[in-house]
């Protein structure tokens, strides 16, 4: 039996990452991860005997990326402000890296019940627990509304961060934006982002 070589491993994740999220779940054949890794089929399998073993291990490492890290940040001592300006950064860099990620999200969503259990059950996901009471520190300051809670905040913050990257052939088609005009777009709209959310917490 031959030994398993971690760069081989290594290089099978980065294709089934590429590949899954492009395709989605039930839109990936192993066949095509082999391709792209430039590897057989039979290599694929001996170091990921199934599909849905692959699409676990892509899965912890796709999410893995942000969450842990937006956990720390939760972890550090900064106001209110600065902690939603550093999220907004972190989504936007991710998505900067990964610009498929957010299509990858909605096809787990889209593409069936057991997709989005797998996601519930494999992260540990504090983050709107750990907003709510930095939120309730802020309302009783009196400094930002009373309807909003952690899950309305990072939610938003998704949103406003994923769309454009789900629009993108749109986006550039309809302006007739090249990948550096588009580039340009997507980092001016950070900021803007950080300027709506502040202000839509705010009292």
């Amino acid at each position: 039996m031959p030994k398993i070589d971690h760069d081989t491993k290594e290089k099978i994740l980065t294709a089934a990452e590429k590949v899954f999220h492009r395709s989605g779940f039930k839109g990936t054949r192993t066949t095509a991860i082999a391709e792209e890794a430039g590897i057989s089929r039979t290599m694929l399998h001996y170091y990921y005997s199934t599909k849905e073993d692959l699409f676990q291990e892509v899965l912890n490492k796709t999410l893995g990326a942000v969450i842990p890290h937006l956990s720390r940040l939760l972890g550090q001592e900064m106001d209110l402000e600065h902690l939603i300006c550093h999220i907004i950064d972190t989504m936007c860099v991710l998505f900067e890296e990964k610009p498929t990620f957010p299509n990858f999200v909605a096809n787990i969503i889209n593409e069936s019940p057991d997709m989005v259990t797998m996601i519930v059950t494999n992260v540990q996901d504090d983050i709107p627990a750990k907003l709510d009471a930095l939120l309730a520190v802020e309302k009783r300051k009196g400094t930002v509304i009373d309807n909003i809670t952690g899950e309305d905040l990072i939610l938003n913050i998704y949103s406003l961060c994923a769309i454009p990257y789900l629009g993108i052939p749109y986006i550039k088609a309809k302006e007739n934006r090249n990948d550096e005009q588009m580039f340009e777009f997507l980092k001016q709209r950070r900021e803007k982002i950080k300027v709506f959310v502040l202000h839509g917490i705010k009292k």
